[in-house]
């Protein structure tokens, strides 16, 4: 099987409209989001709906949370909070509905993976896995991860292998089934990327192999930056998709 991965969508509808054609070019029997639909972008709505008739799985990211009041605003800067604000003005009750039901967490054992949208050691503490060390705290957790499990977050992508008490940084396309090995894979973002690469990142695991595939897309940048001036949004969020960072 092949199941798609998207994360960190952010209301970009225009990228994420070329993500799911990407994964529909791939022939994937699945999609599983790992949350962050809403927040910075100008259209919550739009994507809440396109993931909703598209995803078998979508968890529950920091800024669905506190979109829901499930988290507090006070942890995000003033334009992200409020943009949090603005995204619960703007969504329809059946969404924001939709947003109070969604986990923390997906787990398959056929698949042999797990999907978080943060750290899987504390999914609701939201915390990072962006460095070697933040993978190593999952050590003291390595019987209870499955042999991969992908998480979003930071819209970063990396990878971490971990085996025989050690962690390796490698990299998404070297992934792959080892014996006694697991592995923690971020995929990036799709409507908001902060690795300098302002291609959003989409990708698919083959169940069969264990390897991931990861693919990188242009978009109509433009037009999502004009939607976020128009809404009235901090006009960085618009600037950032041009660099990403």
């Amino acid at each position: 099987m092949k199941i798609g991965i998207i994360s960190d969508i952010h209301s970009n509808i225009e990228a994420l409209d070329v993500a799911f054609k990407w994964l529909d070019d791939q022939k994937v029997d699945e999609v599983i989001c790992l949350g962050d639909v809403v927040g910075y972008g100008p259209s919550p709505n739009e994507c809440c709906d396109l993931i909703k008739k598209n995803c078998s799985a979508t968890l529950l990211g920091n800024h669905d949370a506190a979109v829901i009041g499930a988290m507090s605003t006070e942890f995000y800067y003033d334009a992200a909070r409020l943009a949090i604000q603005w995204t619960r003005r703007q969504l329809s009750s059946a969404n924001l509905e939709w947003l109070y039901k969604l986990p923390y967490t997906h787990r398959n054992s056929e698949w042999r993976a797990s999907f978080f949208h943060s750290a899987p050691i504390c999914p609701s503490g939201y915390f990072y896995v962006v460095f070697k060390d933040d993978a190593v705290a999952h050590l003291r957790m390595m019987d209870r991860l499955s042999d991969i499990s992908f998480l979003g977050h930071s819209h970063l992508v990396r990878a971490f292998r971990l085996k025989d008490g050690k962690v390796k940084e490698t990299t998404v396309d070297k992934v792959e089934w080892t014996d006694s090995a697991k592995h923690i894979v971020s995929t990036g973002s799709v409507g908001q990327p902060r690795d300098r690469d302002p291609r959003g990142a989409v990708s698919y695991l083959d169940t069969d192999t264990g390897a991931v595939i990861l693919h990188r897309f242009d978009y109509d940048r433009k037009t999502t930056a004009q939607k976020i001036a128009d809404a009235g949004l901090e006009s960085r969020f618009g600037e950032r998709l041009f660099t990403g960072s």
